[in-house]
């Protein structure tokens, strides 16, 4: 599948129709929603430091031009203007938008035996005289700045998305496990995987009484009664000795969860014996099968790393609330029609899939505007082939 039948999949309609939806081109008759969006995807996927000063001088590129073709309104704009539009607009536009780009594009990756959703939060820090929302640490080296948690839903594209300023987003069981609990599919049987920084005894009895399916860590020696003794000898996998599987009652110095949970305990085989405790709702899968589905979290582990090395996820391009959320559903956005690309095109890396995705859009372009001017795109293809000596 090439770049321009994957960017096809987002015509010119549905941006017009969300926009209309959401109203958010109310105050404003140049920057519209569609063209910040285009002018933050464009530079979202051509430059790794993108800034407002790139996006500004970005907007007057013939390569910008003619994909915003339909805008004749503006030639030039600030890069003030740009971050006032960013403050001000419906970030709603931009959620919707995510939503039917999964929706589109979600059909592209086949199931596999088991689906599953992984959950994580990032942080992204800037110093408090810069930012000025976020919630802060009182102690440590994190004490003068603001922070931002990104807490993302990843299955084989995002497919949710929260952030959290509040000072309350310290805890994992506040942000990452609300994302969680409020994250709404249509298949109910998707397993969730997430790591133990959400260990709140009532989030897990609201997924058991969802009948949402789960796996997790515990923390080693967490309290708990057993209700059901283990029952199977020791199992060694690739990784991992499996000591027990049993059914316990996980309870804290304040309350006891309402739904018995499945603890399986093992010790790590290259990391000196040390313990490692899953959780999971889950009863028709073996221990083992539970533990090798949990290795399937670092995923999402891996998304964060390309988002901010490849898609500048770890810098403020504007620093308000509303900006900040735009950006993020612009950058996930970026990240869904890279992935389309990588899987239909079998391509491994992903530093890789970005140039050739980028190469690939610029030609295209090229190619449309050659042939606008009545020129020979015959040779420019044969020059594509062969440069000139």
């Amino acid at each position: 599948m090439n770049v321009k039948e994957i960017i096809s999949l987002i015509p010119d309609s549905i941006l017009e129709d969300l926009a209309l939806e959401t109203n958010v081109n109310k105050y404003s008759k140049k920057l519209k929603g569609e063209v910040i969006f285009k002018l933050l995807l464009h530079c979202i996927l051509s430059y790794k430091d993108n800034s407002l000063r790139r996006m500004e001088s970005n907007f007057e590129s013939i390569i910008f031009t003619y994909w915003n073709k339909k805008n004749d309104d503006a030639k030039s704009i600030r890069f003030s203007s740009i971050s006032e539009r960013l403050k001000t607009m419906n970030p709603l536009y931009f959620q919707n938008l995510f939503s039917k780009c999964i929706e589109i594009y979600s059909s592209y990756f086949e199931k596999k035996n088991q689906n599953l959703i992984r959950y994580d939060s990032t942080i992204v820090s800037l110093s408090t005289k810069l930012l000025h929302v976020g919630y802060n640490l009182k102690n440590g080296d994190a004490a003068n700045l603001n922070l931002v948690k990104y807490s993302i839903g990843l299955s084989e594209i995002p497919t949710i998305a929260h952030i959290y300023t509040e000072q309350s987003s310290t805890r994992e069981n506040r942000s990452l496990g609300k994302t969680i609990l409020e994250h709404e599919t249509k298949d109910k049987q998707i397993i969730r995987i997430f790591d133990r920084g959400v260990n709140a005894r009532n989030t897990y009895d609201e997924l058991i009484d969802k009948h949402i399916p789960f796996i997790s860590r515990t923390n080693v020696n967490c309290k708990h009664k057993i209700i059901e003794k283990s029952t199977i000898s020791p199992i060694q996998t690739s990784t991992l000795n499996i000591l027990s599987d049993e059914k316990v009652y996980l309870y804290s110095e304040k309350s006891i969860a309402r739904h018995p949970i499945r603890l399986i305990k093992a010790t790590q085989q290259n990391a000196g014996n040390d313990p490692i405790w899953f959780i999971s709702s889950m009863d028709d899968l073996t221990a083992p099968e539970i533990c090798e589905l949990y290795k399937r979290r670092w995923d999402i582990e891996v998304f964060f790393k390309f988002l901010k090395q490849e898609l500048n996820f770890s810098h403020f391009v504007n620093r308000s609330r509303n900006g900040i959320e735009i950006i993020l559903y612009a950058t996930l956005i970026a990240s869904i029609l890279l992935l389309v690309y990588k899987k239909t095109n079998d391509i491994k890396g992903y530093k890789i899939m970005k140039q050739r995705f980028l190469h690939e859009l610029e030609w295209e372009i090229m190619k449309e505007i050659v042939i606008i001017c009545n020129g020979d795109i015959s040779k420019l293809e044969k020059l594509r082939q062969k440069p000139p000596d």
